[in-house]
């Protein structure tokens, strides 16, 4: 379990430093032999991508403008992750509000 998390831990780090604006999702499968296996641009299910895949453990990254997101699952056991961008949920570009 501690090396999952772990795991989490350090895909949240990355995706944070890589640092891009826009919107992305990509699934990273880690198989049997500690490979991976990255699956981009297309939503997926971590279920399905580890069954198709026999993946010791999988993690989908969400990464938008309010923050980036990573999932885990592994044998029973899963976790969230979340990086929230303060910033931009409290200036956003659109207004909250109707003007009449």
């Amino acid at each position: 379990m501690e090396n999952f998390l772990d795991n989490a831990q350090r895909i949240l780090d990355v995706a944070q430093a890589a640092g891009s604006n826009g919107n992305e999702e990509f699934a990273l499968i880690v198989g049997p032999d500690g490979g991976l296996h990255f699956i981009m641009e297309s939503p997926v299910s971590l279920e399905a991508a580890s069954v198709y895949a026999g993946a010791r453990s999988a993690y989908r990254v969400t990464r938008s403008r309010t923050g980036i997101r990573v999932e885990g699952k592994t044998f029973g056991q899963q976790c969230v992750l979340e990086q929230r961008n303060i910033r931009a949920e409290l200036f956003r570009d659109q207004a909250l509000y109707l003007t009449a």
